[in-house]
């Protein structure tokens, strides 16, 4: 590998030409700038993007790993875990993507889009990804769920209630605050309060 101002280039013999099939193609990564986003929102955005030139026919071309570059940099720009480090989450806890998936409750199919980049996963689960980066998190999954992947009705009787609930002569008593309250408020706006 050699660097001028820079610039990286490297000498590959494993990619063929495309227009030839010659396998004389050098690749170097060069600075490539590109707008994301349309209208007055749109940003221009820099990435360091590998291209391929044919020694024998001249022809210059990118591939998949250009694509890839291009969308870490859009995942960077947007604050949001490119797909490398949403697999590297996944990695970090040596299980498969079922097994993550089952864990985590996030969908298999959405944590594939995820993580080859045919999505980028919105703030809500890019920041739910970011916590299970840290171990606690998921030993607090592991506790959650020790009976099972699905609380059932053990892991309910263990878990308080979400909501409280009242008794008859409570509910009397709440209908009449609220009556109370909103009767000054309907006689201003000459309604009848019902």
């Amino acid at each position: 590998m050699r660097e001028h101002n820079g610039i990286k280039d490297l000498k590959v013999s494993l990619i063929d030409c495309p227009n030839c099939g010659s396998t004389k193609v050098e690749t170097r990564k060069l600075k490539d700038r590109f707008q994301y986003g349309s209208g007055s929102k749109a940003v221009e955005l820099e990435a360091l993007v590998p291209f391929h030139k044919c020694a024998d026919c001249g022809f210059e071309f990118t591939d998949a790993e250009a694509e890839d570059t291009r969308h870490e940099a859009i995942c960077r720009h947007l604050g949001m875990m490119p797909p490398i480090e949403v697999v590297g989450v996944r990695q970090r806890y040596g299980m498969t993507r079922a097994a993550f998936a089952e864990k985590s409750r996030i969908g298999e199919a959405s944590l594939a889009r995820w993580e080859t980049g045919q999505l980028i996963q919105n703030a809500a689960n890019d920041n739910y990804l970011y916590l299970l980066c840290f171990a606690d998190n998921i030993d607090r999954l592991n506790a959650r769920y020790a009976f099972g992947a699905f609380p059932d009705k053990q892991t309910a009787a263990v878990q308080p209630p979400r909501f409280r609930t009242l008794e008859s002569t409570e509910i009397s008593d709440r209908q009449n605050e609220a009556h109370n309250f909103l009767d000054p408020w309907c006689r201003r706006a000459s309604q009848p309060c019902t």
